[in-house]
């Protein structure tokens, strides 16, 4: 089995008991080696994307079976960016390639996944097209594996694999981070995402979805000659369309490297490696390496799982409160930073409502270090000032608030943790409403919010 794990954009490539590569938003990749194989006797891989921005996990692709050849993509990228050319030639990443593409991968998903998108005009001086950009946000410390039950791979090629995966930085995107490793002990009956079509059917329940698997190297040939020799009769009928004599064999092989640019080359390993703007320069609608396979997926929830808050008297028993809360702040307009004032005077006033009201006064039942007012309803007079402090951001230094971070130097005990969890929104009126997403609770110094010179 392959496995790689991934944080942040997380992955993991494993190769189970079973060749598997598994991520977690985590990435674990590592071949049997030759003779040995996992519990079913094939590769599995899984992948975990690391927290994204500021803490929130995306797996930035709407259908994750379709991954199997970006990662192989990432896998060649890793290898001439960070390989060691001298232990690792390149017969030996040929090889490592061709033995992955004999038979698509199974997965295994994250059950919790949610469906999301964002959106986004395209910048002046192009037309401002309004883009949706559409990603699955998975859940902190969640899994993705891929696994080839039926590929061996021999020691050297699975030691490949598994210095690929430790080099692997980002899958896809940029800001699809990921941390990867290689295994042989995934059991690949766990796997709930396979083909439907070709190696691996499976009469699994879920949602189809057509993604594009590499072909075999043997396919691969059989492809190129095939595309070549229909390239070679359309030329040659043009040719002699206007009344010339057929082209030479070497005028003709001259048109023809013209026409294809290069995207055919001998090896499949080259054909995987090309650059998606040479295919689309050519004109290809698919890259000429490539299949169609259908995979039944669990579905996309289009709303987060609702899950049961944790109550009693400390969230984080057994260790030190957390002093941050975070949240993500959106809608169509964001508040500008010359509004962080009264951004941060709403924060507390709906941070406060959570707690509720007393009957008889009216007054919120929040507690003074998230009020600021004392018993007797009056500010707090404390030189430390002990109380919360209502920080809205705008991450990005794009003029618009973005997020709102509530630090409280004493801590969130259990009870500040589930009613400030429960926070969904604010707003001024009618027509200005924005939406809460927290992030989670941490200690400063550990998200880095405040510079290293508060320590813990």
């Amino acid at each position: 089995m392959i496995p790689v794990h991934g944080e942040g954009a997380d992955g993991v490539l494993d190769l189970p008991k079973a060749h598997a590569v598994r991520s977690q938003v985590r990435h674990d990749t590592s071949p049997v080696p030759r003779g040995r194989r996992g519990d079913n006797g094939s590769p599995a891989s899984s992948r975990r994307e690391a927290r994204g921005r500021r803490g929130l996990g995306a797996y930035r692709a709407a259908d994750s079976a379709g991954q199997a050849g970006r990662l192989l993509r990432a896998l060649i990228a890793t290898w001439w960016r960070k390989g060691d050319h001298d232990r690792w030639p390149r017969d030996t990443l040929a090889r490592l390639i061709e033995a992955l593409t004999e038979a698509p991968p199974v997965f295994h998903l994250p059950d919790d996944a949610v469906h999301s998108h964002t959106r986004h005009y395209m910048a002046a001086p192009v037309k401002t097209t309004l883009i949706f950009d559409a990603f699955a946000h998975l859940p902190a410390d969640t899994e993705i594996v891929a696994a080839w039950p039926d590929v061996t791979l021999d020691e050297d090629l699975y030691a490949l694999a598994e210095d690929l995966a430790g080099g692997l930085g980002y899958l896809g995107r940029a800001e699809s981070w990921v941390e990867a490793t290689a295994s042989t002990e995934w059991p690949v009956d766990k796997a709930n995402c396979r083909p439907v079509n070709g190696a691996g059917q499976t009469d699994a329940k879920g949602d189809p979805v057509r993604v594009l698997a590499p072909l075999p190297a043997a396919r691969y040939a059989e492809e190129r000659d095939r595309l070549i020799g229909e390239t070679e009769a359309r030329l040659t009928a043009e040719h002699t369309a206007t009344g010339k004599k057929p082209p030479t064999t070497k005028a003709l092989a001259e048109k023809v490297k013209k026409t294809l640019g290069g995207t055919l080359p001998d090896a499949l390993l080259d054909a995987l490696s090309l650059d998606t703007g040479d295919l689309q320069k050519v004109g290809w609608t698919r890259p000429p390496a490539s299949k169609e396979v259908v995979y039944v997926r669990p579905p996309l929830s289009p709303t987060a799982r609702r899950r049961r808050r944790p109550t009693g008297p400390s969230i984080h028993a057994g260790k030190a409160r957390p002093t941050v809360a975070r949240w993500v702040l959106t809608g169509r307009p964001r508040p500008r930073v010359e509004d962080t004032i009264r951004i941060g005077e709403l924060m507390r006033l709906a941070a406060m409502s959570t707690f509720g009201r007393d009957k008889q006064t009216g007054r919120f039942n929040a507690p003074p270090e998230i009020s600021g007012h004392g018993e007797d309803n009056k500010a707090l007079r404390v030189p430390e000032h002990a109380h919360a402090f209502w920080l809205p951001e705008d991450g990005d230094n794009d003029g618009w608030i973005d997020h709102v971070t509530v630090w409280l130097p004493g801590g969130f005990d259990g009870t500040a943790q589930a009613k400030l969890s429960g926070l969904r929104r604010l707003w001024m009126d009618a027509a200005r409403e924005w939406s809460l997403a927290l992030e989670g609770f941490g200690r400063h110094y550990g998200l880095g919010l405040f510079g290293p010179s508060l320590g813990p």
